[in-house]
């Protein structure tokens, strides 16, 4: 595998471009998500991922700790690029395999965090590291990144640019055929990129360049910059001529079959994905449609009878995650384990609906939430998440959070 990058010029500048896409990363958890306030130990409840339920054990990290890391994160990922550059290849290998092992501990520090950008960048640097025959593997996975993007936006709600939590620099009248234009050059013209011929391949190197350049309003700096650094590889790849070696088409095929499979799982499951959720964390969570929903929990008094309705809320949630049946779930459990023994028991509430219709549907309602806990199995469906299916009016007295 080192050999490969050593000897493949246009590799060791992949090798760079993945270690600025970490540094873009750290940017990010600097200026755009507080990476600090996330983690800080009064910002409870932690929301933990299903592999990790004791996250919250780990928030123990004042501001000034998380900002000196971020900072040693980004000057490591300049390092570890400059070690590309300089052909210090294995040095640069392990570097590279050292980042993404940190940026995906951080990540796995709170659920809050999770980002379409740090998966991709996970399924690239994977492959670079692990995977021969790297200048057929990368473009391969890349062509298919953008395809199953554009398989999650065959929804009326991306067709007709409702989905769009931004605005984007378009006259109203072309944002509908301008989100349609976006799934045709995602499910067939980004093949373009794959093409021999120069020409195709510029104009559809062109039509995403253009593309994340107009979306930067909608999804701010972090998506289109590291789609950026990413694509400056292809171009590179066709510039240097490749070492005098056959490259099979097995690694790719095996990485991007791979990659498509996982892309199925939520359709494997029951209910309504956009709602329940289940099967998202094995594939990707890009736009769909935009959700409203109402968490809630409802306490007991002692005589059993139920009390008033209490609005829950959670932090530092993205748009993508609001409504997210996992996010409800660890807030209550961490608002039990934060109060054991002296709450009387609470119930929790979701109901989710799309944006513009009249009712919601229930997602959970638990009860007891404090002595059955909600254990979110990562493998087939959870009983406690419905399928989204019912219809109720809404809660009184709880606001509507908007997500997708």
């Amino acid at each position: 595998m080192i050999a490969e990058i050593h000897n493949d010029r246009a590799l060791r500048y992949l090798g760079a471009l993945l270690a600025l896409a970490h540094g873009l990363a750290a940017l990010h958890w600097a200026v755009s998500q507080p990476l600090a306030a996330i983690l800080a130990p009064e910002n409870w409840p932690a929301i933990c991922w299903p592999f990790f339920p004791t996250c919250a054990e780990f928030h123990v990290f004042t501001p000034a700790v998380v900002q000196a890391v971020l900072a040693a994160f980004g000057v490591f990922s300049l390092v570890t690029a400059g070690l590309f550059l300089a052909a210090r290849t294995t040095l640069a290998w392990l570097s590279l395999a050292a980042l993404a092992i940190v940026k995906l501990s951080i990540v796995a520090l709170d659920f809050r965090l999770r980002l379409n950008q740090h998966s991709m960048t996970a399924w690239l640097v994977a492959a670079f590291l692990l995977v021969p025959h790297k200048r057929r593997v990368i473009p391969w996975l890349l062509v298919a990144i953008y395809f199953w993007a554009g398989v999650l936006k065959l929804t009326p709600e991306w067709l007709n640019g409702s989905a769009l939590y931004g605005r984007l620099p378009l006259p109203s009248a072309l944002l509908a055929p301008a989100c349609a234009y976006v799934v045709v050059l995602e499910l067939v013209l980004i093949f373009g990129l794959l093409a021999r011929n120069r020409w195709l391949f510029g104009v559809t190197l062109a039509q995403l360049l253009l593309f994340h350049a107009i979306s930067v309003p909608v999804v701010h700096f972090f998506y289109p910059a590291l789609m950026v650094l990413l694509l400056a590889f292809l171009p590179l790849a066709r510039a240097i001529p490749p070492p005098p070696l056959v490259a099979p088409r097995w690694p790719a095929v095996l990485t991007v079959t791979v990659f498509s499979g996982l892309q199925l799982v939520p359709l494997l499951l029951p209910g309504d994905v956009l709602l329940t959720g289940e099967g998202r964390l094995w594939a990707l969570h890009m736009f769909d449609a935009p959700l409203e929903c109402q968490a809630w929990l409802t306490p007991h008094a002692a005589d059993g009878q139920p009390g008033p309705a209490l609005p829950l809320r959670v932090a530092f949630l993205s748009n993508r995650i609001q409504c997210d049946p996992l996010v409800y779930a660890s807030a209550a459990r961490g608002i039990c384990a934060h109060n054991p023994g002296r709450l009387r028991p609470l119930d929790l509430h979701l109901q989710t609906r799309r944006a513009g219709e009249a009712e919601f549907h229930p997602v959970i309602h638990a009860v007891d939430v404090c002595a059955q806990p909600l254990a979110y199995s990562l493998v087939g469906h959870n009983p406690w998440i419905l399928d989204g299916r019912a219809s109720v009016p809404p809660q009184p007295g709880v606001p509507a959070l908007r997500g997708r």
